[in-house]
């Protein structure tokens, strides 16, 4: 390989390198430096999602023309660079500092509302799990966000030694007797730097410090797009051998390292590797260093803190596990790493994972029977039966009667009150109770925007539109990144508003959010295909929902109505042609 070149491994490589320093190099320890992708998963945008959401502020209040976002951006003078809405993220200062100019405390207060009450990921988890089971105890971080701590501080823990701000950075020493999290851009509630100047420049004491941890720690990089000129500044400024072993540098699939990355990875002679996500990287990452690893005692441990941080946990590994079979080989290959991390057959959720990671639909409602005979009073797993059901097999009925068991074992569940709202609603229009159910599950949770959606749908279908569409955008408000209600939201502008152009852009969105969701692909095509005439990109967008396992019933009869419309459209082409043919002939 050149070495102008950077090496790039596969995953499994590096996780096996990872796994035998960690075996066999005690002195050698490992620093997680986390950006703002590593939060995503956790409800709080990304530096690109804050910078584009600012400049579509800046365009109301500046732009006193017709001039389109796009292109106001590119002559808004905010930076003399190449600024565009879809680079944003690389002008993230300096747009903070023209939207915020003036009252710069409004800026900190968006930070706060963004980041405020939002709980650790599962990905957080993991690490935390990491931090306390091994000596790999440092995170670096551009983030203002506190998940690490948190994560922690959830799963009882050692609580780290948080530097927040420059002034403290004669406490980040090599030798630690508790986990470090350095936040070089200090803490939210610290006067975060966002300008220019303290993004492009790392304070002094911080490159001391850093540049003694990094001689003893080889740099993990997980999240972080590499846009400041501070960390990448003072990696770049680092001779070789500077930094213990290889820097790892982790990147998703569309988000390669950047132009200042591949340099000091060049440099460092370091490792660019591609991962399916955070939380994904960090259980394989998890199975390799933590002893003994098994996801179901994390889980145990936490409910000794509170059935209700369990519940979260437990939702959290349950949603990446269907995620993971709507994605790539890789994706799925995870879950069946989070199935054999779990010791069999111990607990319910033990049993839910075991089916969810069955690719034959037989076997998983095999798993599900076997699990529900040892125990029948989990209503966890009758809801999950109930999904399985509906969502898999297509049995409504059947599905009917695993929520209602589900709702007798456990009467205020908001989740089996509202699922099976929502099958009363679409299969037998019972609408009223569906109604009186759905105003359960919101009362039940209602912080929840799921209910909310569903509420919003029953509306429509009952002909109130104004007052559906209010309640859609209340869900949307509620959780801007579920891509689920984004789509049932365009279903609505288009079934019932004919708003094509305006369904088209939240299909879009759902889709930028899950590329690989087999519902919004689904839905998408159905819309392509029926409403907006466009059978090619229809057929393009169906055959992508139907490589995707287990495809959902809908997109399956949704298909077949697309080919016989697709076939009728050719007949009708022929004979067109034939008529036109025919015509010429009798011309001349």
């Amino acid at each position: 390989m050149s070495s102008n070149e950077v090496q790039e491994w596969t995953l499994e490589g590096v996780l096996d390198e990872l796994a035998r320093l960690d075996s066999s190099m005690h002195d050698r320890h490992f620093a997680f430096i986390l950006g703002s992708g590593a939060s995503f998963s956790s409800n709080i945008p990304t530096g690109k999602d804050l910078a584009q959401r600012w400049l579509t502020d800046l365009h109301l209040r500046e732009c006193r023309s017709d001039e389109h976002l796009e292109d106001w951006v590119k002559s808004s003078g905010i930076v003399s660079g190449n600024l565009t809405y879809e680079t944003a993220a690389e002008f993230y200062p300096q747009i903070f500092e023209r939207r915020f100019r003036g009252d710069r405390e409004s800026g900190y207060a968006e930070l706060e509302k963004h980041m405020d009450g939002k709980s650790p990921s599962l990905g957080y988890t993991l690490l935390a799990e990491i931090i306390q089971e091994t000596r790999h105890k440092v995170v670096v971080t551009t983030n203002f966000d506190n998940l690490v701590a948190d994560a922690l501080s959830m799963h009882a823990h050692q609580s780290p030694l948080v530097v927040a701000h420059e002034s403290l950075v004669g406490f980040v020493r090599p030798q630690l007797r508790r986990p470090l999290v350095a936040k070089i851009h200090r803490d939210l509630y610290f006067n975060p730097i966002n300008d220019q100047d303290g993004v492009s420049n790392l304070e002094e004491g911080w490159k001391n410090a850093l540049k003694k941890l990094f001689q003893y720690f080889t740099p993990i990089v997980v999240g972080y797009g590499g846009n400041d000129g501070s960390l990448m500044g003072l990696l770049n400024s680092l001779e070789l051998g500077d930094i213990a072993g290889r820097i790892i540098w982790c990147y998703r699939e569309g988000s390669p390292p950047p132009d200042l990355a591949q340099q000091v990875l060049i440099k460092h002679d370091g490792i660019k590797v591609k991962i399916p996500g955070f939380d994904e990287f960090m259980l394989q990452l998890a199975t390799k260093l933590v002893p003994d690893f098994d996801l179901n005692r994390i889980a145990e441990r936490t409910e000794d803190l509170g059935k209700k941080s369990a519940d979260r946990y437990r939702k959290q590994a349950d949603q990446l596990m269907r995620s993971l079979a709507q994605g790539t080989q890789e994706q799925r290959n995870t879950r069946q790493i989070m199935a054999q991390s779990v010791q069999q057959r111990t607990s319910w959720w033990a049993w839910e994972l075991e089916a969810a990671a069955q690719t034959d639909p037989e076997r998983q409602e095999e798993t599900y029977i076997k699990g529900l005979e040892q125990f029948p009073e989990s209503s966890e797993l009758h809801y999950n039966y109930a999904l399985f059901l509906s969502d898999i097999k297509g049995d409504i009925p059947g599905a009917k009667a695993m929520y209602k068991k589900s709702m007798a074992l456990a009467p205020n569940d908001h989740e089996s009150i509202f699922a099976y709202a929502e099958l009363i609603s679409r299969f037998d229009k019972n609408y009223e109770k569906a109604k009186e159910l759905t105003q359960t599950a919101m009362s039940l949770s209602p912080t929840d925007p799921g209910p909310v959606c569903l509420y919003a749908s029953i509306l429509a279908d009952q002909g109130a539109t104004t007052e559906a569409d209010k309640y859609f955008r209340q869900a949307i408000k509620m959780d801007a990144y579920n891509a689920n209600n984004l789509v049932e939201y365009a279903d609505f502008l288009a079934d019932h508003l004919k708003k094509y152009e305006a369904a088209e852009t939240y299909y879009k969105r759902a889709l930028e959010l899950e590329p690989n969701n087999a519902y919004a692909l689904g839905n998408y095509a159905n819309f392509l295909a029926f409403q907006a005439g466009n059978l090619e990109e229809a057929k393009i967008v169906f055959d992508k929902a139907l490589k995707i396992e287990p495809v959902p019933p809908t997109v399956k009869s949704n298909h077949r109505e697309f080919l016989r419309l697709r076939q009728e459209a050719k007949i009708q082409n022929k004979k067109s042609a034939n008529n036109s043919i025919n015509a010429e002939k009798i011309d001349n």
